[in-house]
């Protein structure tokens, strides 16, 4: 049946989204938290979390872009980093969104092994001299508490270093590093050298955990996408065809274990044919172009049939980024996936319980 009233989510990874959805409770003015209803309950806080803000630029006249929530529940101590998105999934948007995150060359981050994400690096760094006495204080308050980062979209790539600078820099344990839609935070060396245990859950038909681009994607799309079909997608796509090749050398790869979830909500892991990235690939690119399958797809490459751009495609790729419980709100889009793979669908307003 529907339940309506605010409760905790029911498994960790369900409260660890939740804490993600708080984050973008923290004003991008003013930086204060403002909790949203149903995802401020489903984390169970034992009290309000501290809220930390700070401009992108570092410019204190500017929007409060980068963020990120600290405080206490059941689980332990809880590191919730804030995500952004773009401002709607338009053409132009998604060129801009897509040059910042892929354009972007991996640099030295000592002590951490590996290069990390410049634009990544430089946001967290905005925030961290602050959040860092934060989580230090709960930890010599707590000192039984475990601490799990989190974060969604951006916000995975913030966890993950600043989760690696605590556990390395600082030698403080960090338990768990849990992300969503999360952009690769590094390249292969920080992967290989990465000294915290990873989840992540990535939805079906999200581009964003392919961001920015793994040497696996450039054969995989390459495969997929003829030269014809790639200078028609070019076209519509400048900016993202010139921000790929700057990035094919780059070695960008992923954290941890895959967590995928399927069209139906499903959970499975790298090994199952759905998690494949190639036909994941396909299924984006057929929903992209205005295709009903991804069968349709490849016929039509095999037969050169001219494609074209579809705004609904993108409304589903934008929809399938979301966190947030399932939303047919057109100005709010959110296909509420990320929320049923986490365990967490039983607090979404209308959703089925057991």
């Amino acid at each position: 049946m529907a339940t309506s009233n605010p409760q905790v989510a029911p498994t960790r990874y369900a409260r660890l989204a939740c804490a993600c959805n708080c984050a973008y409770g923290i004003s991008t003015r003013t930086g204060a938290y403002t909790p949203p209803a149903i995802y401020d309950a489903g984390v169970g806080w034992k009290k309000p979390p501290a809220p930390f803000s700070a401009p992108e630029s570092g410019d204190p006249a500017g929007a409060r872009i980068n963020a990120c929530l600290v405080g206490l529940n059941q689980d332990g101590i809880i590191v919730a980093m804030r995500g952004t998105l773009p401002p709607a999934w338009t053409v132009a948007s998604l060129e801009d969104w897509w040059q910042d995150i892929v354009d972007s060359a991996p640099i030295d981050a000592p002590p951490l092994s590996g290069k990390v994400h410049e634009g990544f690096w430089h946001a967290l760094q905005t925030l961290w001299p602050k959040v860092l006495p934060e989580i230090k204080a709960l930890h010599q308050a707590n000192p039984g508490m475990k601490i799990h980062f989190t974060g969604h979209s951006k916000g995975g790539p913030l966890a993950s270093i600043g989760a690696a600078l605590l556990a390395v820099g600082d030698r403080i344990g960090v338990e768990e590093v849990v992300t969503f839609a999360s952009p690769h935070p590094g390249n292969g060396d920080f992967a290989a050298h990465y000294p915290i245990a990873v989840t992540r859950f990535e939805n079906y038909l999200d581009l964003v955990p392919f961001l920015p681009p793994s040497d696996e994607f450039y054969q995989d799309f390459n495969k997929i996408i003829p030269s014809w079909v790639r200078s028609t997608f070019c076209g519509w796509f400048p900016s993202i065809c010139t921000a790929l090749d700057h990035a094919s050398q780059w070695d960008y790869q992923p954290l941890g274990v895959l967590n995928y979830i399927t069209d139906n909500g499903t959970v499975v892991n790298k090994e199952n044919p759905d998690a494949n990235p190639y036909f994941r690939l396909v299924e984006i690119l057929a929903a992209l172009l205005g295709f009903t399958s991804a069968t349709e797809f490849t016929e039509a490459i095999k037969t050169q049939r001219q494609a074209t751009l579809s705004d609904a495609g993108l409304d589903r790729i934008g929809a399938a980024h979301c966190i947030a419980c399932r939303s047919n709100d057109k100005s709010a889009l959110c296909a509420g996936g990320y929320m049923t793979g986490a365990g967490g669908n039983p607090i979404c307003p209308g959703a089925k319980t057991a």
